[in-house]
Order: structure tokens, then C-alpha cells, then sequence
């Protein structure tokens, strides 16, 4: 499941399943007879494997419309699926949600999908976006018609949760960590902007200053070869470098809650195609109580504050060694940082906060 199938998923299960109608595609027959048994709401689906404002999917979406006396209509691909706005609107719908996931960015961009944008804009009675800075970006694209609110992920508070030195050391046992170690931990696809070399190139210096550094990457990703290339470039190093691959979910939250520090040294890049849209997961490490190491790319700094973590150049690998060696040599500074990041979230980043927000556009 994708980031944006998930973010709708998670969304959808905080309204009422007898309020709630999707539409969806079809990915894999089975997956989808065996999801849609699963939850409370009814599923409805198109038959293909990719959803696109087809004349197809737009005469299933007003039958649809007309025949559950649909009152809201959400497209959770605001681009392309909200350019069936007008179309929805005619069957019956009273209002029109179009939610953003930051490749909107992209489209702004260029002239001819910058117009799908304003078509888009003008038909919408609301446009959520996930950072402050994918809306100042597509901001004007869009127009001035709709109403813009921030709906980003919420996180699992119950699922990302701290543990006390005790139980980190039991979790680090589990996960062959050493009790002495000071592990920084980067979850994420492994693709060029996340900044997984970066960490890597980082990394001797690192160990130079702090021996009992240890960098834990996770994920997978086209570029997991050039990365294991880069880091065997150091023999010490690499001894301190380890690639897990692909995680469980339980697997990926023992893994912070055992880490000092989690770092995504992500960076902008393509002109400004390829950006950070927010980074959801340097939330998920606040949550659990770690430091976070945050790159400067898009919406990725508007998850960190002073006293939760530090925003860096996700190109300076130098700059980002300094910034990790300074952090894991200062235990009262780690505790005090988790701390705030557990409060920060917790105070601003829940499901119940985006729930209630969702709900609130309802009607």
C-alpha cells in the first residue's frame, strides 16, 4: 500500500463507517477482497489497477453519488481525480474536498498542469495540503476560490511511543545493538533525496570522533547498491554501518524507540521537482522520544523545533557528522530533546487532532 492509499485509509477509519462510501481501484483482486472484509465502511470498486477522471470512473463516481445520496465528496488525489469536481457537483454533491500530497508542487510548475491546478481550484469548496510549504508553492496555482487547510498524517501515539532506559537497553539486546552504542537509525525508501549517502559519507568522520557510533539504515530502494558501495569505501566505518532492508512495522518501532538519535538528512532536488513533502517519519521518531535529524528540504523542517531536533544541509556530509558526534555525546541533551519531541507531538501531531480537523469539513 502506497503513502497516499495509507493516508487515506487512516483518515477514513476516524469517521463513521455508516457515513462512508469509497470508491477505489483495484491493485490486486485478493488484497482488495481480503481489505475490503476487513473494515466497517463500505468499498467500492473500479476494476482497474489505476484510477484516472476517465469517462468510465466519472459515470461510476455520479452513480455512485446518486445512489448512496453522497452529501461530501473527497478525492484523495486532488491531481488528477478532482477535475470530476464539476461533474460531481451536478450529481449532487454539495461539497468538494480536494486533498494534496506535495507532487502538486511539480504540477504548478509546469503551464499546462498549473491550469489542471486553477480547473481544479475553482471547483473545490476546500484543497487540504500537508505542509506550509507545498502551499506556498502551489499556493497560486490553485486560485483563490477554495478554502485551504492543513491535513497532514497524524501519528500513532499509542503505536510510536518512548520507553525508559531499561527497556531500550532490553530492545537493543533484541536487535543485536550493544548497550554502549550510540545508534542513529534512518528509516525510508532508499532514493536519492532522502539522504541516506549523505549519512554514509558522514559516517568515518563519525566514527573518527565517536567509536561507539553505530548508523542503522532501513528500507529498500533502487539505490541500495550504490549505497552499500559508498559505505564498504571505509573498512572502520562500514564495520559500524548496517543495512536491515525492509521492516515490520513492529520491527521499525523497536528500532526507534532502541535509537539515540533518528536522522533523514533529505535534500531538494530536480529544481525543485523531487522535494520533501513533509516527512512523516521524523514525527514517528519524536514520538518515540529520540532526537531528529532533519534535511532542509520542503516540508521536512516544519517538523522539528530548537528543542526537538536540527534542521541541516542535507549535502553537507561534513556538517551533518558535526551535528550527529555533538548530539550522541550529550546524554542530558538526547533526554531533554526526546522529552520535547514526545510533547510535540503529542500537543500538535495526533490522529485525534487531524480527525477532528478532518470532521470538521464535513458536511
Amino acid at each position: 500500500m502506497g503513502g497516499i492509499q495509507s493516508y487515506l485509509r487512516d483518515f477514513v477509519a476516524l469517521l463513521p463507517p455508516e457515513d462512508v462510501v469509497v470508491f477505489a481501484s483495484t491493485q490486486d483482486p485478493v488484497a482488495a477482497r481480503e481489505f475490503d472484509k476487513s473494515v466497517p465502511y463500505k468499498v467500492v470498486r473500479y476494476s482497474n489497477k489505476l484510477m484516472l477522471p476517465t469517462p468510465q470512473v466519472k459515470k461510476l463516481m455520479v452513480d455512485l453519488i446518486k445512489s448512496e445520496g453522497v452529501s461530501t465528496v473527497w478525492f484523495g488525489a486532488a491531481a488528477p481525480l478532482a477535475v470530476m469536481a464539476p461533474a460531481a457537483r451536478a450529481a449532487g454533491a454539495i461539497q468538494i474536498i480536494s486533498t494534496t500530497h506535495g507532487h502538486e508542487v511539480g504540477w504548478s510548475m509546469v503551464p499546462g498542469a498549473r491550469s489542471v491546478l486553477r480547473f481544479i481550484g475553482q471547483h473545490s469548496d476546500v484543497v487540504t495540503y500537508i505542509s506550509d510549504y507545498t502551499l506556498r508553492r502551489f499556493r497560486r496555482a490553485f486560485g483563490e476560490h477554495p478554502k485551504f487547510v492543513h491535513l497532514p498524517s497524524g501519528v500513532d501515539v499509542e503505536r510510536f511511543y518512548p520507553v525508559d532506559e531499561k527497556q531500550k537497553f532490553e530492545l537493543r539486546d533484541q536487535l543485536g545493538w550493544a548497550e554502549k552504542d550510540k545508534v542513529i537509525v534512518c528509516t525510508s525508501r532508499l532514493v536519492p533525496r532522502k539522504g541516506q549517502d549523505t549519512l554514509i559519507k558522514a559516517f568515518p568522520e563519525v566514527v573518527q570522533r565517536c567509536s561507539e557510533a553505530r548508523l542503522v539504515i532501513v528500507g529498500e530502494g533502487r539505490i541500495e547498491g550504490k549505497l552499500r558501495r559508498l559505505a564498504a569505501r571505509d573498512q572502520k566505518a562500514s564495520s559500524r554501518i548496517s543495512f536491515e532492508g525492509r521492516v515490520s512495522e513492529e520491527k521499525m518501532g523497536m528500532m526507534l524507540r532502541g535509537a539515540d538519535v533518528f536522522a533523514m538528512p533529505c535534500r531538494t532536488r530536480g529544481g525543485g521537482l523531487d522535494v520533501e513533502g513533509l516527512g512523516i517519519v521524523f514525527l514517528e521518531a519524536q514520538a518515540c522520544g529520540i532526537p531528529v535529524i532533519a534535511g532542509d528540504s520542503g516540508g521536512a523542517p516544519e517538523t522539528v523545533t530548537p528543542a526537538t531536533g536540527v534542521v541541516v544541509n542535507g549535502r553537507d556530509s561534513s556538517g551533518v557528522a558535526h551535528v550527529i558526534v555533538d548530539l550522541v555525546q550529550q546524554p542530558a541533551a538526547l533526554m531533554s530533546m526526546g522529552h520535547a519531541g514526545r510533547q510535540h507531538v503529542v500537543d500538535h501531531w495526533t490522529w485525534e487532532i487531524m480527525g477532528a480537523r478532518l470532521k470538521s469539513l464535513i458536511l
